[in-house]
């Protein structure tokens, strides 16, 4: 038995006693790194998650403003201003009368004296006084043949 304590006392003496505590505070250590790295790759996925997050609202923004714009009416540049309810110009909206007038006095002309053709209304239309005044001509050298 003696010899047994001896041989037990020795051998805590040679073996060195840090070694299993070494191994534990390396396990440790092992473990303190894994959380370190496990907590890196939470802290990379909530700023990649806050980053697209964050990306979709400005896109979701954009695309209200580009709504925005359209639902709101174009301004003209410069001093463009409109008349009337429609907004069409008056002078403008004088000269297509004179144009449907001198038509309409065209067409019954023709119907009147029996001759002549539906191409001078369409000039009438399309040239307004000009036309006009190129069919009055025509009309009277017409005029001047049936006479002679």
């Amino acid at each position: 038995m003696k010899r047994y304590v001896l041989s037990m006392m020795l051998a805590a003496m040679f073996l060195p006693t840090g070694l299993f505590g070494q191994e534990r505070e390396l396990e440790e250590v092992e473990f303190q790194m894994e959380m370190r790295e496990r907590e890196m790759e939470l802290h990379q996925r909530e700023a990649e998650m806050d980053f697209a997050r964050r990306k979709q609202e400005l896109e979701l923004e954009g695309y209200k403003l580009k709504l925005e714009n359209l639902r709101r009416p174009k301004e003209h540049p410069g001093p463009v201003k409109h008349h009337g309810k429609d907004g069409a110009h008056p002078l403008l909206l004088l000269v297509l009368v004179v144009h449907i007038l001198v038509a309409v006095w065209v067409y019954q002309d023709i119907r009147r004296r029996g001759c002549g053709s539906g191409i001078w209304i369409v000039i009438a239309l399309l040239t307004g006084l000009l036309g006009t005044l190129v069919y009055a001509v025509a009309r009277l050298g017409d005029s001047e043949k049936k006479t002679a």
